[in-house]
């Protein structure tokens, strides 16, 4: 009996330390794509780390909760979405969180280029 204790204690953190890692992954990536389109101060990257980790942290939570597909689960990714928009704003202004919500997207018209 410890040992099956044991070896699910031991999964679980081996589980949620993959997952750290997962979402840190997801960070630094939007963070590189944010920077390399406009320039961030110490501060507001700091900032936008713990912005964009909690944003993760929310929708991969939706993610677990919810039905792939489902109506709910698309709604409540909209409003995590909002959300992450309205703290963005919150914490850089309006006229900057665009500049940084621009910054982030990805640009499709390579992708189209790439394919023709």
């Amino acid at each position: 009996m410890k040992k099956a204790i044991l070896l699910f204690v031991f999964s679980l953190a081996v589980f949620s330390s993959s997952f750290a890692q997962k979402a840190e992954k997801k960070v630094n990536a939007y963070i590189e794509a944010v920077e390399s389109k406009t320039t961030l101060t110490s501060a507001e990257k700091e900032t936008l780390i713990t912005l964009k980790t909690a944003h993760i942290n929310a929708i991969s939570e939706i993610n677990a909760n919810y039905e792939k597909g489902s109506e709910e689960l698309k709604a409540r990714r909209k409003e995590s979405n909002k959300e992450f928009s309205k703290s963005l704003n919150k914490a850089f202004g309006k006229d900057r969180a665009k500049e940084i919500k621009a910054a982030s997207r990805k640009d499709k018209s390579k992708k189209k280029k790439k394919k023709n």
